[in-house]
């Protein structure tokens, strides 16, 4: 599996701290809005008072490659998905036919398979 580097998402893992002088969430009294504060017993409610909340926003630079590192990965997520699909294919018996079972049909030809073959061990005589 390829590391987090090399898809260029690892700014992803860890909270924003003070970047070019202006105020992360680790960086001191700064709460994300409607989260817990660490200092106060409870729940902090979001108030339209500008003062209470975290002043620096998420770029729409970091949005965008935030958006495309999860574009990505979703990616990645289902090629690994069809690959699977395909190995799966290869295990089944074809029945002549022309075109590729979708996903559904190949899952229903397994299920059909796996119990006829489960049946054929139930039938096989006792030595």
């Amino acid at each position: 599996m390829e590391s987090p580097e090399s898809f260029g998402y690892v700014y992803m893992l860890s909270a924003p701290q003070d970047v070019g002088g202006v105020a992360g969430w680790g960086s001191g009294g700064c709460t994300p809005p409607g989260g817990y504060d660490s200092l106060s017993e409870g729940y902090q409610s979001s108030s339209p008072d500008p003062a209470s909340r975290c002043k620096s926003r998420v770029t729409p630079l970091v949005l965008r490659k935030r958006r495309l590192a999860a574009n990505a990965r979703e990616r990645r997520r289902m090629q690994n998905l069809n690959q699977a699909f395909d190995r799966l294919r290869t295990f089944l018996p074809q029945l002549g036919q022309d075109r590729q079972l979708s996903k559904y049909e190949t899952l229903q030809m397994a299920q059909t398979y796996i119990a006829a073959l489960y049946d054929l061990l139930e039938q096989r005589p006792s030595v």
